[in-house]
């Protein structure tokens, strides 16, 4: 029994005569002549191309106010915030908002606030190489070595 065979075997009684009926249709075989040139061709398009290459490594800026899409509802948006800024201004809860702000920079002085501090701050962003933080050592994570109590920081250790 050849491979083919074992297929029409496992091949349900409906795929069976869908095979059988679309063998030689030449109608079919133009269909499918046509849909692979047209897929050739789009994947060979500058369109595509453009559309599917991988992103060059270079900062890209776009002014979104000169947008047409974008560009009326940030207007929309600056022309509502200069409406509102005299109310915010005299508003309750901007008073209670710098209270807020006025006592975070009492207590940041604080050891609590600076333990606060160090809690709440964001992860080191990770080194592109993926190797982690180097310093001039060669040591694989320098902001792991903490000061003496004069201030000054140990040397390496060998790990």
């Amino acid at each position: 029994m050849t491979p083919a065979d074992k297929s029409e075997e496992s091949a349900g009684p409906t795929e069976k005569t869908r095979d059988r009926v679309t063998k030689g249709s030449d109608l079919l075989g133009a269909s499918r002549a046509v849909s692979d040139r047209v897929g050739t061709a789009v994947r060979n398009s500058y369109l595509y191309r453009w559309l599917t290459k991988e992103p060059e490594p270079e900062v890209i800026v776009i002014d979104l106010r000169e947008t047409w899409t974008v560009g009326p509802i940030i207007a929309l948006f600056d022309r509502l915030i200069e409406w509102l800024a005299p109310y915010w201004r005299e508003s309750t809860p901007k008073r209670a908002l710098d209270r807020v702000v006025t006592l975070a920079d009492r207590t940041a002085g604080t050891r609590a606030g600076q333990l606060l501090g160090t809690f709440l701050a964001p992860p080191e962003p990770p080194d592109s190489d993926g190797d982690g933080p180097a310093d001039a050592h060669g040591d694989a994570d320098s902001s792991l070595s903490a000061e003496t109590s004069d201030g000054e920081t140990p040397p390496p250790s060998n790990r």
